[in-house]
């Protein structure tokens, strides 16, 4: 059987009368029909991807018939530039650079998107093409004379710095560092322009358009980096910037624009060895933020104060080595810090939210800081920070209901603090600030429960920090939280189980609380609202407390049984806790106690259902996944028992969750953690196991059958009287698995099919390798491999290249000839691969395993492998992204036996970062 990927055909050179229907179906503003829209979207796809697409974008914009046609023809030149601008001849780069500037001019006062494309593409162009090093001058020079062009100057300009960076754009690490340089040589130039503008904005007609230009041009060079930084700390635009946000009389677009070059500024500040004298300017006038903030916070503006406190942090990000290494002088100002925690304060937490990152790189370098001096300067910081984030974490009107965060936001917002409280503690110290919130959950009643939820919220993430030694404040806690009460809010008390759970290793520890604790929990457990909440609190005390539980094991049988309601995820979580507390229990009474627990899922099993099932095998999976006893290979399994019982009703919902991938695996996992905990004492079941994996397989091709399959060969090859069957299963799957992978696109579009079946492929090498390597499908096996060395998923193509390295080494190891032919046959098609895949083919970090492997694959086969290789460097560019010296050095540690694989495959990585 060979493998035969599907080629794409190519498209003819399209008429433009077609293309502009095609068009005018398109933008149609859903007046044309399903069908046809997608026919036309399709067509107008194929035709970007061709080489037609060059001159017919040109042809379109400068026809000028139609907002929808010159958007199409913008956005065309643009994507055509930034991915495919090999296709263009260098003779034609010129003719290009000439029509866009054109294209520009004439479109000046047209639509932004469709400007800001046009802005792109001649930005892409100057990047790739080498030929033009005088792009700003050359942009200036023509575009500057008429305030009229301004606009069209300055999005050139601002994108120009922006795409350097873009990893979308190709252009290899040598040009980007090349281009980066060209442009921070002419950035006078930009700022000399700048200061011009804005000097001038009345000669424009367009004051408020141009002024933003002007600012986002700005920030777009100070990100840039290496500039003069005397220049534009001492420009006019810097002061004018802050003008506009300390003062309300612009318009909010001006007020975000001057926002966001701020921030730009901040972020070059960073390296304060250029940039000081930015640094020097801007740390004073960010101190005078406080009236502005004052002014906000009164106002109740949640846009300005969040505003401010962005600029604020960004800032305080940038000098964050100031401020902890000389915090309060120069520019370790503190006013920064003082200033984010007044903002920070305002009633909406997403004001707050802006700042967390601060307070995370903060408490980081305080923590680490080497006089305690500076500790002790932030300590008052941090707790006034604790009252705040507290006050922050209540719940607001909108959450009356358990499980009603309408604003998932928020949700988001409480986790980031529950991780930020960590932070505070390694600053203050874990008792402070224990002590602190304890005193505050005794002093609020439950009436208050906004505040006390949130105190407990605030507080679980940290109280197992406390040593054991501090049980008296975690009773304190307890107290509180075992003592809530029917009418208490629902919110409360399910904070309250929680901190609970977050107890359990003092609650196992003390024979006096744990009664009262599993008291409460049960009397809890009843009401539905608070069911699933005390499962995991329940789960919680048995991991910990496993051998202590076995008195109560009655109870926990008898929660399982009741618990249909509750999560799933809960549910079985609770039952594979409960599983490893029966571990406990002498041997012989272990099997009745599990087929008790599995009792609601195989009553259930027994009148199958396909909404059901699932739920049910997940519950049974736990079990087999949770059983940690000790069983010597004479005695009895507890399990067997269980699995003799739900064997048939497993392979029944086989066929009844066939048509889901998802319900599949779930049935498929199930069967096997419960091989891999019985296996070895039911070889029976193999013969009706293959045959329903292999109807199933043929069926829907699930690529978790594959999986199930590696573990049936793990499992059941030392059994001699199994191999031809074990055999056969391989066989049978083997042709759907070839038909899914060489359909076009197919290994691309299959990855969990590629992982499933190599690490199948894999398994049977590493049992049956004789057997497989002299079958008839080992040629095909290779052949789909070879393919996978470029495939950019990391487990697909690990499993890929494991398999054919299992091959190698038995040519290496053990002298087989056989693989040996068969990987000669593919030799050369390998090294291609790889090399293709260094050269740019797929990103560095999918490189290791295929470089290695290649590597290996030269130095067994000598100097036959070395010929494959030297060919192989010939398809390697050289001069636009690496030197002929870079391609012999390449050369030299691939075919090396003294290189070390670590050098190697950083060096490989480096080669292909030429190409990114």
């Amino acid at each position: 059987m060979r493998f035969n990927p599907q080629s794409m055909a190519t498209i003819e050179k399209p008429q433009l009368d077609q293309v502009y229907a095609a068009l005018t179906i398109l933008y149609s503003s859903g007046s044309a029909e399903k069908s046809a829209t997608e026919k036309a979207s399709n067509y107008l796809v194929q035709i970007q991807q061709s080489v037609w697409a060059w001159e017919l974008a040109d042809t379109l914009l400068s026809q000028n018939k139609s907002r929808g046609s010159n958007h199409y023809a913008s956005t065309t030149l643009r994507n055509k530039i930034q991915r495919e601008f090999r296709e263009l001849p260098t003779e034609s780069h010129g003719s290009l650079r000439q029509s866009l500037m054109q294209h520009l001019v004439k479109f000046r006062d047209g639509e932004t998107v469709l400007l800001t494309q046009l802005s792109l593409a001649l930005a892409d162009l100057a990047l790739q093409m080498g030929s033009w090093t005088t792009v700003v001058s050359d942009l200036v020079s023509q575009l500057s004379t008429d305030p009229k062009l301004w606009n069209v100057l300055l999005e050139c300009l601002t994108v120009l710095p922006e795409e350097v960076g873009s990893r979308h754009l190709k252009l290899g690490a040598a040009r980007r560092e090349e281009v980066t340089s060209q442009l921070q040589q002419h950035s006078a130039t930009v700022f000399a322009f700048l200061e011009f503008a804005i000097d001038n904005l009345a000669a424009t007609g367009t004051q408020d358009i141009t002024l933003n230009h002007v600012f986002k041009c700005w920030g777009s060079w100070l990100f840039l980096g290496e500039f003069d930084a005397k220049l534009v700390a001492h420009g006019r635009i810097l002061p004018r910037i802050f003008d506009i946000i300390t003062t309300s009389n612009h318009s909010h677009k001006c007020y975000e624009t001057a926002s966001d070059a701020i921030c730009s500024a901040t972020y070059a500040m960073e390296d304060l060895h250029l940039n000081r004298e930015l640094a020097n300017q801007l740390v004073p006038r960010l101190s005078n933020f406080h009236q502005p903030l004052v002014k906000a916070l009164k106002d109740e503006d949640a846009d300005v104060v969040k505003n401010i406190v962005r600029i604020l942090t960004e800032a305080g990000e940038s000098l964050i080595s100031q401020l902890t290494t000389t915090p309060g002088k120069d520019l370790g100002d503190l006013t920064i810090v003082s200033l984010v925690l007044m903002g920070i304060k305002y009633p909406d937490y997403s004001v707050a939210e802006v700042s967390l990152n601060f307070w995370f790189q903060l408490a980081e370098h305080v923590y680490r800081a080497p006089h305690q001096e500076v500790v002790e300067t932030f300590k008052p910081v941090y707790m006034e920070l604790l009252t705040v984030i507290v006050k922050l974490c209540e719940m607001g009107p909108e959450c009356e209901e358990v499980g009603s965060f309408e604003d998932e936001d928020f949700h988001d917002f409480r986790e980031k603090c529950w991780d930020l409280m960590k932070e505070i503690v390694f600053v203050v110290g874990i008792v402070p600030v224990i002590s602190s919130l304890v005193t505050e959950v005794e002093a609020t009643p439950n009436e208050n429960w906004k505040k006390l939820e949130s105190l407990l919220f605030c507080s679980s993430t940290i109280v197992k920090v406390l040593d054991m030694t501090d049980k008296q404040i975690v009773y304190r806690y307890l107290h509180k939280c075992l003592n809530t009460t029917e009418t208490c809010h629902m919110h409360l008390r399910v904070s309250a189980i929680k901190f609970t759970g977050e107890c359990s290793e003092w609650i196992v520890a003390d024979t006096h609380i744990l009664p009262a604790a599993l008291a409460k929990i049960l009397e809890e457990i009843r009401v539905p609202t608070l069911s699933s909440h005390c499962m995991v609190t329940l789960d919680k005390l048995c991991q910990l407390g496993g051998q202590q539980l076995q008195t109560h094991l009655e109870v926990l049988l008898e929660i399982v049984q009741h618990c249909a309601d509750v999560p799933l995820a809960t549910q079985a979580n609770f039952i594979q806790t409960v599983t490893g507390v029966i571990c406990y229990k002498p041997l012989p009474e272990q099997s009745a106690l599990l087929l008790r627990l599995a009792n609601r899922p195989l009553s259930s099993l027994g009148v199958p259902s396909e909404k059901s099932v699932v739920k049910d095998v997940d519950c049974i999976s736990s079990m087999f996944r949770g059983y940690k006893g000790d069983v010597a290979d004479t005695d009895h399994h507890p399990l067997l028992d269980l699995f003799r019982k739900v064997w048939p009703h497993l392979l029944t919902s086989m066929t009844l969750c066939a048509r889901s991938v998802n319900d599949t695996e779930r049935v498929c996992r199930c069967i096997r953690y419960a091989l891999r905990t019985v296996g070895q004492r039911v070889p029976d079941v193999l013969e009706s196991l293959a045959a329903g994996l292999i109807q199933l397989y043929n069926l829907q091709a699930h690529s978790c059958v594959l999986y199930l399959s590696s573990v049936i060969v793990d499992e059941f090859s030392s059994h001699a009287a199994l191999t031809d069957g074990l055999l056969g299963l391989f066989s049978a799957m083997g042709p759907k698995t070839f038909e899914i992978l060489s359909a076009q696109h197919g290994l691309e579009r299959n990855p969990d099919t590629v992982d499933d079946f190599f690490r199948l492929c894999c398994r049977y090498m590493q049992h049956l390798g004789p057997r497989i390597v002299s079958s008839g499908i080992m040629d095909t096996l290779i052949e789909i491999g070879t393919m996978c060395l470029t495939l950019q998923n990391k487990e697909a193509q690990g499993s890929a290249v494991k398999f054919l390295d299992m091959v190698l080494q038995r040519t290496a190891q053990e002298g087989c000839e056989t693989s040996k032919e068969l990987l000669r046959r593919r030799g050369q098609q390998i090294c291609n691969n790889v090399v293709l895949g260094i050269s740019g083919g797929i990103p560095g970090v999918f490189l290791k395993d295929p470089v290695i492997f290649l590597h290996d694959l030269v130095v067994v086969f000598g100097e036959e492998g070395t010929t494959w290789l030297r060919y192989s460097m010939g398809t390697i560019p050289i001069g636009v992204y690496v030197t002929q010296n870079q391609v012999e050095e390449l050369y030299s540690k691939l075919s090396s036996t003294q290189v070390q694989t670590f050098d190697l495959v950083i060096f490989c990585k480096e080669i292909n970062r030429c190409f990114s």
